[in-house]
C-alpha cells in the first residue's frame, strides 16, 4: 500500500509542479513553500549530512525541540541538527529560538519526488518526528538512505484510532519500522502496538510538550502585557484560548452572563485559526458588543474596550498568564480540545469542554490533582468562572494544582527522549 500511496502522490506532483512552483514564486512566506517544495537555503546544504533531523508541527513541538536540543548539547555538543517546521509559526518560532545553532527549513510536501531529493542531500542518521506525524514517502525515503527513525511523544486518540486501523496497510509498516517509539501514556502504547508497532520498541516516556511548558511563563512579559493594556490587577480577566468550530457562540454567551455582574471584566476571545475571527466579529455585532480587535492595539492604539479579539498569533499563552480564568477551546465541540496545560503553567485554573481526546492525559491528571473543570455550554462555563471570580482562595488553590498537574507530567520527560535519542545515535555510529 506504501508503494501505491508512492505512484499516486508521484503522479499527483508532476501534474501539479508547475502550480506549485508558481505559487511559491507568488506567495512568498519568509521561503516558507521554496522549502515545502524541497529547497534547501545554501547555508543548509552546506552543511552537509545531518546526525539528526527533528520534525516539528508547530509552536508546540518547537518548544519540544528546543528542550531536546538543549539536553543533547549538554550530553553530545557538536551535533549537527536539522529543524524542518510545518507551520508559518512554528517556523518562525525555530529561526528565532535555534536558528543560531540547528538549521531550520521548512517541512517538505511529501511528495517522492521531493524527500528523496531531500533525503539525498540532508541524509541524517537519525530522524525523529516530535510527534505522530506519519508521512510514508519522507519517512521510507530517510530509510532507503540508511537513516534511523524514531517516534516521540507518541500518541493516537481514541476519535482517530479507528481512522488508523482503516490504514493497517500503511501505518503496520510504517510504526514497524522505528528503533524506538516513545508513548506518552500506556493506553496510546496499546494503541500504537495495535497499529503495527513492535512492542519491545516502545516506551512510556510521557510527552515532552508538557516538559517546556515548566519554564515559559515569564512575569515580566504579563506585566508588560498588563502596563500596555492598562488592566489593573483588581480587575477580572476571562481568556477564551483556541476557539474552534461553533465555540464562540457559547463563550459569548458566558460573557453576557458574567458581565451583569462583573461590568469591569475584560475578555480575550483567540480563535485558532484566524480564518475564525470573522464568525466571532459576526457574533459580537449581532449582540451589540463592542470589541477591539488585537492587530489594532498593537500599533499604539489604547483599549476602550471590555472584549477584545485576537486577530493574530503568538499572544494567547502570555494572556493565560494575565486570566483570572480561562477556558481552553477545540472541546465545546467534537474537535479533540487543545493544550490544557498551557493557563496551567501559570496557575491559572483551567475549564474545558468535555471533547479532549488528544489531551486526555492532561484532562485526567488535572482532574485527579483538581485543577480543572469541565462544562458542557456556556450556562455552565459562566457559572464556573462566576464561582473563580468569586472565591479567589478556591481560584489559586484551583491554579495551584493544575501547576503540580503538570509538573507531574512533565518531570524528566525531555531526558528520557534524550538518552533513546543518543542510544540510537550510538548504533548509528
Amino acid at each position: 500500500m506504501i508503494r501505491l500511496y508512492g505512484k499516486v502522490t508521484g503522479a499527483a506532483y508532476a501534474v501539479s509542479r508547475p502550480f506549485l512552483e508558481l505559487w511559491s514564486r507568488l506567495e512568498g512566506n519568509n521561503g516558507m513553500w521554496s522549502g515545502r517544495l524541497g529547497h534547501l537555503p545554501n547555508y543548509v546544504a552546506a552543511t552537509g549530512p545531518q546526525d539528526l533531523w527533528l520534525q516539528a508541527v508547530s509552536v508546540g513541538e518547537v518548544a519540544v525541540a528546543e528542550a531536546l536540543v538543549q539536553a543533547i548539547d549538554r550530553r553530545a555538543p557538536g551535533l549537527k541538527i536539522l529543524i524542518s517546521v510545518t507551520t508559518p509559526a512554528g517556523f518562525a518560532r525555530a529561526m528565532s529560538s535555534l536558528g543560531a545553532r540547528c538549521s531550520v527549513i521548512p517541512y517538505p510536501l511529501d511528495f517522492p519526488q521531493i524527500v528523496r531529493r531531500m533525503a539525498t542531500e540532508v541524509r541524517p542518521r537519525v530522524y525523529a518526528c516530535l510527534e505522530t506525524e506519519l508521512w510514508p514517502n519522507l519517512i521510507s525515503a530517510v530509510r532507503q538512505f540508511g537513516g534511523k527513525t524514531v517516534l516521540l511523544n507518541g500518541r493516537i486518540s481514541a476519535r482517530s484510532f479507528p481512522r488508523y486501523l482503516r490504514l493497517l496497510s500503511i501505518t503496520r509498516p510504517l510504526l514497524a519500522g522505528f528503533s524506538k517509539i516513545c508513548a506518552i501514556s500506556d493506553i496510546h502504547a496499546t494503541r500504537l502496538a495495535a497499529l503495527g508497532a513492535p512492542m519491545d520498541r516502545i516506551q512510556v516516556t510521557g510527552n515532552a510538550k508538557f516538559e517546556g511548558l515548566l519554564s515559559r511563563p515569564d512575569p515580566d512579559r504579563v506585566m508588560g502585557l498588563r502596563n500596555r493594556l492598562k488592566i489593573e490587577n483588581s480587575i477580572k480577566v476571562l481568556v477564551a484560548g483556541s476557539l474552534r468550530g461553533g465555540e464562540e457562540q457559547e463563550v459569548i454567551s458566558a460573557y453576557d452572563l458574567l458581565q451583569s455582574r462583573w461590568s469591569d471584566m475584560i475578555f480575550f476571545l483567540v480563535p485558532r485559526h484566524l480564518k475564525k475571527v470573522s464568525s466571532i466579529v459576526s457574533v459580537l455585532n449581532k449582540k451589540s458588543i463592542p470589541y477591539q480587535l488585537w492587530s489594532d492595539l498593537e500599533v499604539n492604539q489604547r483599549r476602550t474596550s471590555k472584549v477584545v479579539v485576537v486577530d493574530v498569533i503568538g499572544p494567547l499563552f502570555d494572556l493565560y498568564g494575565l486570566a483570572t480564568a480561562s477556558f481552553v477551546g477545540g472541546s465545546l465541540v467534537p474537535k479533540g480540545g487543545q493544550n490544557l496545560l498551557e493557563p496551567a503553567a501559570w496557575g491559572c485554573p483551567v475549564i474545558y469542554g468535555p471533547h479532549t481526546d488528544n489531551f486526555e492525559e492532561a484532562r485526567i491528571t488535572l482532574e485527579s490533582h483538581g485543577g480543572g473543570q469541565e462544562v458542557c455550554n456556556g450556562k455552565y462555563l459562566a457559572e464556573a468562572v462566576n464561582m473563580l471570580f468569586e472565591e479567589p482562595l478556591k481560584r489559586e488553590e484551583q491554579g495551584r494544582r493544575g501547576r503540580s498537574a503538570l509538573e507531574a507530567l512533565a518531570k524528566g520527560v525531555a531526558t528520557k527522549q534524550t538518552d533513546i535519542l543518543l542510544q540510537v545515535l550510538e548504533a548509528q555510529s
